[in-house]
């Protein structure tokens, strides 16, 4: 039996507008986020003993999914957004492994959006398995987690949008902030 293991701890969302809502997880989900967790294969919570420091964090956990093919959890929340030059900011730390021949992902990502909701492309703050799509495309960029400790990533959105040339940046009026992990083929 193949196990999978994804994991994402976050302590807080922030950027320059505050446009993000209970980025760092001092309240309850319920308060900004929307969670998606469709089996009892993965989960999210919040807690203080993630990070050494005293402040609520975000976790998240996906295994195998019994021989279902794989799956994803995902905390986000979507806000609309009067400019694209503006940083983002986050706390991260990240880790994804699998124990078979499919791969598994665990991702801080930033979904760019048009005024109509359709996504545009993607930002992924990442660590991935062997075998995971999530690679660089004119839609898609990936950044990868080069250790599974804490760091802070950072940018600028109008200059991130540089790496995607197939997103328009003067289309882009909403954003989706993300944790997400994903399994598959297990």
């Amino acid at each position: 039996m193949h196990r999978y293991f994804v994991l994402i701890v976050m302590i807080g969302v922030c950027m320059g507008a505050n446009y993000v809502v209970n980025g760092d997880f001092e309240q309850a989900f319920t308060v900004g986020w929307t969670e998606y967790s469709p089996d009892s294969y993965g989960y999210f919570s919040r807690g203080t003993s993630y990070d050494p420091d005293p402040n609520y964090e975000a976790y998240g956990y996906r295994y195998g999914s019994g021989g279902q093919g794989g799956g994803y959890d995902m905390l986000h929340q979507t806000f609309d957004i009067p400019i694209i030059d503006f940083d983002f900011s986050a706390n991260i730390k990240l880790d994804a492994w699998d124990s078979g021949s499919s791969w598994c992902g665990a991702a801080l990502a930033v979904y760019y959006r048009n005024a109509s909701n359709t996504v545009l492309g993607v930002t992924r703050i990442c660590r991935i398995s062997a075998g995971c799509p999530w690679s660089n495309t004119a839609v898609q960029h990936s950044i990868y987690a080069s250790d599974t400790n804490w760091h802070n990533y950072s940018f600028n959105i109008e200059d991130e949008l540089q790496n995607l040339s197939g997103v328009n940046p003067d289309a882009v009026a909403r954003i989706t902030i993300a944790l997400i992990d994903t399994s598959y083929n297990c």
